[in-house]
């Protein structure tokens, strides 16, 4: 998958019902060819508005795009050397939050202000699935990226 197809899935996992943190998760392991099963959407769930719907913690979407990281790059093991991936971490959380300027759910659904139906956290969450997927370095071929559009840095 390129970069515009993974945006497309989250997008639509979103749509079809999924929240920010389990579309990203869903979207970008699918995209990697381990979609997991029944507990993948799940695993994600309570991170969804920013930690149970708190809006107090980070986006779901960041969360979401986290916990696959974890998944497909993560240690199995006490002891083995995670420097990789929290480097990895430090990176998507610092390019999502080059979005908005911002990472906590609530700031975020300020700056992207007012919604119809979601659609700007859906752009956002699409948009932060394809953060992750280029990160990954993952992409078969170029294609254009879902522009978000949906916040302002301020």
């Amino acid at each position: 998958m390129n970069t515009e197809q993974v945006e497309q899935r989250a997008y639509d996992f979103f749509q079809g019902g999924l929240h920010c943190a389990e579309s990203v998760l869903a979207a970008i392991m699918e995209a990697s060819g381990n979609p997991g099963n029944a507990v993948t959407p799940r695993m994600a769930t309570a991170f969804g508005g920013g930690v149970g719907r708190s809006q107090e913690e980070m986006c779901g979407a960041l969360s979401g795009g986290l916990m696959a990281l974890g998944l497909l790059n993560g240690r199995s093991q006490a002891g083995e050397n995670w420097d990789a991936v929290a480097a990895s971490a430090a990176q998507y959380r610092s390019r999502f939050e080059g979005l908005c300027g911002r990472i906590r759910c609530k700031e975020v659904l300020e700056a992207l202000g007012p919604q119809e139906n979601m659609e700007q956290c859906k752009r956002l969450t699409a948009r932060a699935a394809g953060l992750l997927w280029d990160l990954l370095g993952s992409q078969e071929g170029g294609g254009q990226a879902l522009t978000c559009g949906c916040c302002s840095k301020g």
